[in-house]
């Protein structure tokens, strides 16, 4: 059932971003207390200094209600910094680790960005737009850009857009390329890296789909990396998937985790590793696998197929469903719960290092080093 929701999802995505209008892009910060500057107040000495991972973890729960944590899985502290939400989240810590960027919708309205300032605890409207914005990253360490995934009615494909908490200059990348539209994304430093796929052929695969009431096929998604205003645009390489759910720069910017379903020749979820050096994709854990292993901790990846790699690079953080889960209906959505694994890339052991104090499934997750 999650399945069919996730599809009905999507296709609504492709089918109706055509009548929409294009969103009046990012118009500044607006601090929902009062109207100062955001911008003014980065510099803040009380920031501590935490050189440990952190990952963000979104969550939806049985009660309906959304959650973004913070987890230091070294130190196994965890901090609920948004809670109480209607909606699914996405968000993302700044590297250094003092401002959160998450995706919410207030009431009727469509998500925009909102920004939590962790030493005042005071949260920022950034963006007020008709249409939306998706998958929140930072363009700096100091958090004073923010780029998301955008679509509207003059770019009628999802495109990546960036804001200028300073200056309040917005831009969409891409735009002079009206079939191409970019699915998942990443940041690191000075780079971006996105999947990019044909919306038509994308369209076109999903009314087939529907049509035949069929399992959705592949696509083929081009990775492209890029400079940070967009420009020099370069094809890494190409995967045949039926969806690409994740992508994340490792800590050092020379590969991506990849999540997605039926990868290339692989049947069901996987994660995977690129190498921006050697364009070369390697295989870390499937479904598959994960059913031939001796006593699996776990059923399966599942859905939203999320997944990042630690700081020392020997362990991969992913989302996944626990052995022996039931059902449960998350605000009439029929789902199982998903917990936070983390797998060894040296003894190929899963380990399980989170799992929410409510039932939940897993919208987002990132990671800051």
């Amino acid at each position: 059932m999650y399945e069919l929701v996730c599809k009905c999802k999507k296709a609504t995505r492709f089918t109706a971003i055509i009548f929409l209008s294009l969103l009046i892009m990012l118009f500044g910060c607006e601090k929902k207390e009062d109207d100062i500057t955001l911008i003014h107040k980065k510099e803040d000495k009380s920031t501590p200094i935490n050189d440990n991972e952190e990952l963000i973890i979104s969550m939806f729960d049985n009660e309906g209600k959304s959650s973004i944590v913070e987890l230091d899985v070294e130190k196994k502290v965890e901090e609920e910094l948004v809670k109480n939400e209607t909606v699914w989240l996405h968000a993302k810590l700044s590297d250094n680790k003092q401002y959160l960027a998450y995706m919410s919708a207030k009431g009727d309205g469509p998500w925009d960005i909102f920004l939590l300032d962790k030493n005042d605890k005071k949260t920022y409207q950034v963006t007020n737009d008709t249409l939306g914005q998706l998958m929140p990253r930072f363009g700096d360490k100091e958090g004073k850009t923010i780029y998301s995934e955008i679509m509207g009615e003059k770019f009628p494909v999802s495109k990546i857009a960036k804001v200028d908490l300073e200056t309040k200059d917005s831009i969409v990348f891409d735009t002079e390329q009206p079939d191409r539209a970019v699915e998942m994304y990443d940041i690191f430093k000075d780079k971006i890296i996105g999947a990019f796929v044909s919306e038509e052929e994308n369209t076109a695969r999903w009314t087939a789909a529907n049509e035949a009431d069929e399992p959705l096929g592949q696509i083929v998604y081009s990775i492209y990396e890029m400079n940070l205003d967009g420009s020099d645009m370069n094809l890494v390489t190409e995967i045949k998937a039926v969806n690409i759910d994740s992508m994340a720069y490792g800590p050092n910017g020379k590969s991506v985790i990849l999540g997605g379903g039926n990868i290339n020749e692989d049947e069901g979820s996987g994660i995977y590793q690129l190498s921006l050096t050697d364009k070369t994709l390697t295989t870390i854990l499937t479904d598959q696998m994960i059913k031939k292993s001796k006593n699996p901790i776990l059923s399966e990846i599942g859905h939203r197929r999320l997944a990042v790699l630690s700081k020392n690079e020997r362990f991969v953080y992913f989302s996944g469903i626990p052995k022996n889960a039931e059902d449960v209906s998350f605000d009439g959505i029929i789902s199982k719960i998903q917990c936070i694994y983390k797998f060894d890339l040296d003894s190929k052991e899963i380990i399980k290092v989170y799992e929410y104090k409510k039932l939940a499934f897993v919208t987002d997750m990132t990671v800051t080093y």
